[in-house]
């Protein structure tokens, strides 16, 4: 995510120093750069990779049908709903976009202990194993340290496997 956020603000304080309309011809000075890096924070990275380019229709269709909050268990701790079946075509979605948005929803939940049940059976869409590995790299220790129980609900072979390969990984 880090590397993501460098890579963004690099672009926007690019983008705004071709904008900048210094007057004839004037070109931005490096106060001026500095000045626009120290204001361009994570949040705004955050902001700009959920509203996208679909002026956040993923975004809400992420919180809606892929990952949500579902009540607590018994122990009270939040339960985080993962709907892998209901995951978009990779081929109208940018799939590391959409981990971004997993990644931030999750955000909400690892400060404390929580809960996650998943819902693999009838998947349309499954990511290949070169996102699966990306994805799991990305997923630091902050994201897995809280997280109690996994349960997985209706397994499918495709999920199976996957749990059986990353089991024997991160052992």
């Amino acid at each position: 995510m880090e590397e993501q956020y460098r890579q963004w603000k690099r672009k926007a304080i690019g983008e705004l120093a071709a904008g900048y309309g210094g007057g004839a011809g004037e070109r931005m000075d490096m106060q001026t750069l500095a000045s626009l890096e120290r204001r361009l924070t994570y949040n705004d990275f955050k902001a700009a990779v959920m509203q996208g380019d679909d002026g956040g229709r993923l975004l809400n269709y992420v919180n809606a049908n892929v990952i949500f909050q579902a009540g607590v268990d018994f122990e009270s701790k939040p339960m985080v709903v993962f709907c892998a079946c209901s995951l978009p075509s990779p081929r109208e979605v940018d799939y590391d976009r959409l981990l971004n948005l997993i990644i931030f929803r999750l955000d909400e939940f690892v400060e404390s202990d929580y809960t996650v049940v998943m819902f693999t059976s009838g998947a349309q869409h499954n990511p290949g194993w070169n996102w699966m590995m990306k994805a799991y790299g990305r997923l630091d220790r902050k994201y897995r340290k809280n997280v109690k129980n996994v349960y997985v609900v209706h397994p499918s072979m495709w999920s199976k496997l996957v749990f059986r390969i990353l089991g024997r990984i991160v052992r």
